[in-house]
């Protein structure tokens, strides 16, 4: 792999692979996230685990073995503005990979595709 510089306007860091160099995303993950990644947590994992229990099949295509629990109707970081438990089972659904990137791409929430300015 070709080594190059940093993506980051300001940073000068060679490194091997593209866009900002490892310290640089590093410190956009913290400031992005600065209570930690909240798919990481004892929280989480119960209710990804759960979901998937209850939906083992992609609840979109009904075809594919459901691998990620998408919190449907309201997004993840709604329900935590909202006040409301993100990790209450009932409050996701499980999808296969496909789909659940699928959605992500067009979503207007989260900045897909389809997001409108």
């Amino acid at each position: 792999m070709a080594w190059r510089v940093c993506s980051r306007p300001g940073c000068g860091t060679l490194h091997e692979g593209t866009g900002r160099c490892p310290a640089c995303r590093a410190q956009a993950d913290r400031e992005r996230r600065p209570d930690g990644n909240p798919y990481k947590t004892a929280g989480h994992r119960s209710f990804r685990e759960a979901v998937l229990a209850r939906d083992p099949i992609c609840v979109l295509c009904l075809r594919a073995r459901a691998t990620v629990a998408d919190h449907f109707p309201i997004e993840r970081r709604d329900l935590v503005a909202m006040g409301l438990d993100p990790n209450d089972p009932a409050r996701g659904r499980g999808l296969c990979k496909a789909c659940h990137d699928r959605h992500t791409a067009t979503s207007h929430d989260l900045g897909g595709s389809g997001a409108t300015l």
